[in-house]
């Protein structure tokens, strides 16, 4: 497995040759990750990459640490990236970067998603060194089956609203439980690349565009396909599915009453931080008209 790093490294130093100048006589966060790297061992390289992140690195450097990200994957996706784990009382983080394309307008979120068996005061997410990441955000318990998150457990929501792209960075992660001790955590989010991507090819069609290839130690990416109808003053839905394979580029409904809805397509892309689920989506949505007879 070692051998899967270790080509893409190489191909790293080439095409960032300043970053190979007398690179093994110096000692510093970022050699060391190099190093790291070089010996497989992604949680060691994981540290250096948050030191590397706390000293406000130049955006050519950002660049190479992207690029460094990526590579770490080449083993299972970044499940051992960190050895960091999740307390027992938080049974699950996922980490939403969302992009959302409607006629005329784009929008951009981030969404932190938890699983916990206590009640949550409290979710949060701060860039370094101790910024928020947007005043416009939405703290949520969101009401289970009882089934999909267990009986006694809850799950809580944190959306931040921006006003644009999330910037590459180091962001800390700070969970509050009732009667517990805050959990944080760090997680480094860098330039999104899916490699592939939703649009539409005609008013009710859409197309998939491949940019570039799977990573084959990652899952493929999910298409998820939603109908959403306007019912007092908020969007409900009332249709969906998810595609892991085969993906559609149209609709085929069969019992949804004439109306005019909200149709959405979204492309999932994940990939870990340890226990930590990083998901990239992008959605382009428009209004849809379903006049069956």
């Amino acid at each position: 497995m070692r051998k899967s790093l270790l080509v893409p490294f190489f191909a790293i130093s080439l095409t960032q040759p300043v970053y190979a100048v007398d690179w093994f006589e110096q000692n510093t966060p970022l050699t060391q990750a190099h190093q790291h790297l070089l010996e497989d061992n992604l949680p060691g390289m994981f540290e250096s990459l948050v030191e590397v992140w706390q000293s406000s690195p130049t955006d050519t450097l950002k660049e190479h640490l992207n690029s460094l990200l990526i590579q770490s994957l080449n083993r299972d996706c970044g499940k051992s990236l960190t050895k960091k784990t999740l307390p027992n009382w938080l049974t699950g983080v996922k980490v939403i970067r969302q992009t959302i394309q409607s006629p005329g307008r784009d929008t951009y979120r981030l969404v932190i998603d938890i699983r916990a068996n206590v009640e949550v005061k409290s979710l949060a997410v701060r860039k370094w060194v101790d910024r928020s990441v947007s005043s416009d955000s939405v703290f949520t318990e969101i009401s289970g089956d009882g089934v999909t998150n267990g009986g006694d457990e809850k799950q809580y929501q944190k959306r931040y609203n921006l006003t644009g792209k999330l910037d590459s960075g180091l962001y800390q992660l700070v969970v509050q439980p009732a009667g517990q001790e805050v959990w944080s955590g760090w997680v480094i989010l860098g330039e999104p690349i899916a490699p592939q991507y939703v649009r539409w090819s005609s008013k009710e069609n859409w197309t998939v565009e491949k940019v570039a290839l799977n990573n084959p130690y990652c899952p493929l990416p999910e298409m998820n396909v939603g109908l959403y109808d306007y019912v007092d003053g908020q969007y409900q839905r009332v249709w969906n599915k998810t595609y892991e394979s085969d993906y559609p580029n149209s609709l085929e409904l069969e019992g949804i009453p004439n109306e005019r809805y909200v149709l959405a397509v979204s492309m999932n892309t994940k990939r870990w931080q340890g226990e930590i689920l990083v998901e990239q989506s992008q959605t382009i949505s428009r209004t849809y008209d379903i006049t069956q007879e």
